[in-house]
């Protein structure tokens, strides 16, 4: 909001309109007098000329107010309506006895117009115009050049030269006087008029500053009484909260935020609050989703209700809050980076500590299987302990894989041709069951990337071993691929390029406290499982600055999606020889 200055000319303007009402309430209280004047006197008294000079007045201001409805300008209708007053006053003056007139005092009234509509100087003019207007009226009368009207009763008293003068020099002294005085005190009213405006500036100012620092504050803001009722809040306690602005005032604080420790500080505290305070709690937003927030409380003080030196009086509440959700979550991963970072320090030489011995024992076993003449007990045994060892190898792996992800080139990789590969590398391993149907949906033009291949073929992998893992030795696992123009997930939203795969299985599905755990490390609900299969999913997806998202419902199976960005545009091709880019005939029927 834009603050300026008054106009010069719109000030102008209201003074001319305020002197041009009190005349007409002058004139029309003067009109009255009058009236009531001549019923009550006991003689006849001259009335016409003086209701001449009274109409002629009106006319002034009717002139006045004319010359304002046609934009004259407005310097020029001031000193109209101060000459045409002055010529009023002195008409006035000479119908109702000239030198012996009560009414002198009039021309004061106008003398103090023109101080308030004009600057300091036109009051001296006013004073002048006056006093030649009134000498000449008494000089004319007293050389019997003009025998003024006698409204009142005249005097039969004869006056004398020196009289005459006597008055006129009074009445200039007057005149003189109060321009003076008014002068001065219309220049005070203008000043103080100026210091006014420009304190008042400061304060829209300062308070137009103040509006906008809390505003645009990053974090909540709300002020509330002493029982916890909201009496004003910012911009930010909006998107916080999910409560429209105007649904926040008059309602409860920790109705907006229902944090556990909020609710009982003003339900039970309420006005016994220790300031500052600072609390931080979980709570649900109004759409119903969980955040964590921080708040300080501070008390909201009134020193003016109380005399100087006196406590100051406590009136409410000042909550500044913010919501800490993203934060604690970035703390929490940066926790976890850093534990990955001393785990994988740790695991590398205790991954070759294993490995070494694992690897003679696995040897010596092969050798004793294949020289020795055992029966079939001790072969299945020998076979176990192989077997068991390529477990123990297997987890190892994936626990350095996890701890410590190498970092390997980056290369063109046909996208479609690798899932196509994986599929077929799936289907021979030891972990699929042909009751199982593998479908593998593609686009006919074969889907191109730049990233690197063997973390994103571990991310595959992983992601169709967990959902035919899933399954109790049937049903369909589902694996689509295609290009999208931007992605929305949830609370995750982007309009950037690049792939999608969306891998869906059949199998026992996840439970909604599954849910939140299914990405930490070593969560699993496999009694053989370790745990590292999802996190590494989702170290591989996060790491290329990509989504993951998962749906489920108990007993019907679950569906992750995977978002990769590519900046670059995305290359394809179509590869006629390859009978595969069709997707039926990519669905394998067991």
């Amino acid at each position: 909001m834009a603050l300026t200055r008054e106009n010069p000319d719109q000030e102008l303007l209201l003074r001319v309109k305020t002197i041009m009402v009190l005349r007409i309430v002058f004139l029309t209280g003067f009109v009255l007098l009058v009236i009531a004047f001549e019923r009550n006197s006991t003689t006849k008294t001259p009335i016409v000329p003086l209701s001449a000079v009274l109409c002629a007045a009106y006319m002034l201001a009717l002139a006045g107010a004319i010359l304002l409805r046609i934009n004259a300008n407005l310097m020029k209708v001031a000193w109209f309506q101060v000459i045409g007053d002055l010529f009023v006053v002195g008409g006035i003056i000479f119908a109702t006895g000239g030198i012996e007139s009560p009414l002198s005092f009039l021309f004061l009234f106008v003398i103090i117009s023109a101080s308030v509509m004009l600057q300091r100087g036109a009051s001296y003019l006013a004073a002048s115009g006056a006093s030649i207007i009134y000498g000449l009226l008494v000089d004319l009368e007293y050389f019997n050049l003009i025998q003024p009207v006698y409204f009142f009763p005249k005097s039969t008293v004869s006056y004398q030269g020196a009289y005459g003068f006597y008055i006129i020099a009074l009445n200039i002294a007057s005149f003189f006087s109060v321009a003076y005085l008014s002068g001065i005190l219309s220049h005070r009213m203008r000043i103080i008029k100026d210091e006014l405006r420009n304190k008042s500036i400061d304060f829209k100012k300062l308070q137009e500053f103040h509006r906008n620092v809390v505003q645009n504050m990053v974090n909540g803001l709300m002020t509330t009484d002493l029982e916890g009722r909201v009496t004003s809040v910012n911009i930010a306690c909006e998107s916080i909260t999910g409560y429209p602005l105007e649904e926040c005032i008059g309602r409860y604080c920790y109705q907006l935020l229902p944090v556990e420790e909020l609710s009982r500080l003003f339900i039970y505290r309420k006005g016994e609050i220790p300031a500052p305070y600072q609390l931080e709690g979980e709570c649900l937003r109004r759409d119903g989703a969980a955040i964590l927030v921080s708040m300080k409380i501070s008390h909201l003080t009134n020193p003016e209700n109380l005399d100087p030196g006196s406590p100051k009086a406590l009136e409410g509440y000042i909550c500044v809050f913010e919501d800490r959700t993203e934060m604690h979550r970035l703390e929490e991963k940066m926790k976890q980076s850093e534990q990955l970072a001393a785990v994988g320090k740790f695991s590398a030489g205790l991954a070759h500590e294993i490995r070494n011995p694992l690897a003679s024992l696995s040897g010596s076993i092969q050798v004793l299987k294949e020289t020795l003449a055992t029966d079939d007990q001790q072969k299945r045994l020998m076979d176990i302990v192989l077997k068991e060892t390529e477990r123990v190898n297997a987890i190892v792996s994936d626990f350095l894989s996890y701890s410590q992800p190498r970092k390997s080139k980056t290369t063109v990789i046909d996208l479609t041709q690798l899932l196509q590969d994986i599929v077929i590398l799936m289907k021979n391993s030891n972990e699929y069951d042909p009751t199982i149907n593998i479908k593998l949906n593609v686009p006919q033009d074969h889907i191109i990337i730049q990233s690197e291949e063997a973390q994103i073929k571990q991310m595959i992998w992983n992601l169709a071993i967990n959902g035919i893992q899933a399954m109790d030795k049937s049903g369909n696992l589902t694996m689509t691929l295609k290009k999208v123009d931007g992605y929305k997930h949830k609370d995750f939203e982007t309009s950037r390029r690049g792939v999608l795969l969306i891998v869906e299985d059949q199998g026992r599905g996840i439970s909604r406290e599954q849910m939140e755990s299914i990405f930490d490390p070593f969560f699993t609900t496999r009694d053989e499982g370790v745990g590292l299969g999802l996190p590494t999913v989702k170290q591989i997806v996060e790491r290329f600055a990509g989504h993951i998202g998962v749906e489920s419902e108990p007993g019907r199976g679950t569906c992750f999606d995977v978002f990769l960005p590519q900046e670059r545009a995305l290359l394809s091709h179509r590869n006629p020889e390859t009978k595969e880019s069709s997707p039926q005939s990519l669905s394998t029927e067991k």
